[in-house]
């Protein structure tokens, strides 16, 4: 089950404390702590105001039929023959890939430290440990000239950790997305994603794929929130480690000046988790699926269902247009059936834009 992670962790890098669990990095989820200065480009080229309506209102009819015939019969099909994830790929390709619309992509590139008190989801004796993360994006984004655009991310990400090396780990993600401006400063973003992930515990490898919805809104020039919705599958080599969730956050962030932001995140989420426990420990009937042993925890692990409530809060400078530095901090509860656990998470990284 997917632990929230210390803001902002949804754009340009996601802190990947939590090893079995990865929101696709997107630029709509977290406003990147640079909420207007993110939207200025689109402020500048969309123009959606009373003035222009109708002529953005032809542009937008205009792609969204452009868009049906060329795409969306493909897409049927290939959802009805190959499935989601083959989808979700040939979408990303098809988004990431030079098109008629002006849109704007490039590279990103980032790393974080950071510590995870408990990485082995413990109800009684969690493993702290650290990690040292690297990760590499290609990012498109809507230009912002018509109110629809195509947006999508493919990101290749590495993780370290220092003490427990069976969860080091790789990934790959693709997210294609459409962007809808429901004004020049409030926009809807809707996508797909597929996850493939190989850790060197190969009970732990796994491929996922789901959809997120999310809302932002530019409240004012210092002052941005978003809420979003994800919904995640994760099929893991071992069952115990397979799970589906569902997720509801909201942020707020404030532009304390031209390069320092804060944001702060709360974020609830149900659905299935595995859990450590002791080897001599006995589980009630009906609790708890799928045991086994785990050597990379040291102790058996199961699987069930959970309730996680996480607040996190971040600060940012941006040092340039294209480099920025960020510190968060995130707390998270876990409550099942066989009991309550915390976490305390941290980080501390750095991303560049090309």
């Amino acid at each position: 089950m997917v632990n929230f992670t210390s803001l902002p962790r949804r754009y340009g890098f996601l802190q990947p404390a939590i090893f079995l669990c990865f929101v696709v990095k997107t630029g709509f989820l977290s406003g990147k702590g640079r909420g207007g200065k993110q939207w200025a480009h689109i402020v500048d080229l969309a123009h959606l105001n009373a003035e222009s309506a109708e002529q953005v209102a032809a542009q937008a009819a205009c792609i969204v039929d452009v868009a049906r015939g060329n795409y969306m019969k493909r897409i049927k099909s290939l959802v009805q023959l190959r499935g989601a994830g083959l989808a979700c790929v040939f979408l990303g390709i098809m988004v990431l890939l030079p098109g008629n619309e002006n849109a704007f992509a490039g590279w990103e590139a980032g790393s974080e430290v950071g510590f995870d008190s408990n990485i082995n989801r413990s109800i009684n004796d969690g493993q702290c440990d650290m990690y040292v993360a690297a990760y590499g994006s290609l990012v498109r984004e809507p230009s912002g000239e018509s109110r629809v655009g195509w947006s999508g991310a493919v990101t290749l990400e590495g993780v370290s950790f220092v003490s427990n090396d069976d969860l080091n780990r790789a990934m790959i993600s693709i997210s294609p997305g459409v962007t809808y401006f429901l004004h020049a400063l409030w926009r809807v973003d809707i996508a797909p994603f597929f996850e493939a992930r190989l850790v060197k515990d190969s009970d732990q490898s796994s491929l996922a794929f789901g959809g997120r919805a999310a809302l932002l809104e530019q409240i004012t020039r210092d002052l941005y929130a978003g809420q979003y919705y994800i919904y995640r599958d994760n099929r893991a080599d071992a069952e115990t480690y397979s799970f589906t969730e569902h997720v509801i956050g909201a942020f707020l962030g404030v532009n304390w000046t031209d390069v320092f932001f804060t944001e702060l995140g709360y974020e609830f989420s149900c659905g299935e988790s595995f859990r450590t426990i002791s080897t001599t420990s006995k589980i009630p009937p009906g609790k708890g699926k799928h045991r086994i042993h785990s050597d990379a925890f040291g102790a058996d692990v199961i699987r069930e269902e959970v309730d996680q409530h996480s607040i996190g809060v971040s600060a940012g400078i941006d040092w340039a247009d294209s480099l920025s530095t960020y510190i968060g901090y995130t707390f998270t509860t876990t409550d099942g059936d066989l009991g309550s656990s915390a976490s305390h998470v941290g980080s501390l990284g750095v991303r560049y834009r090309f």
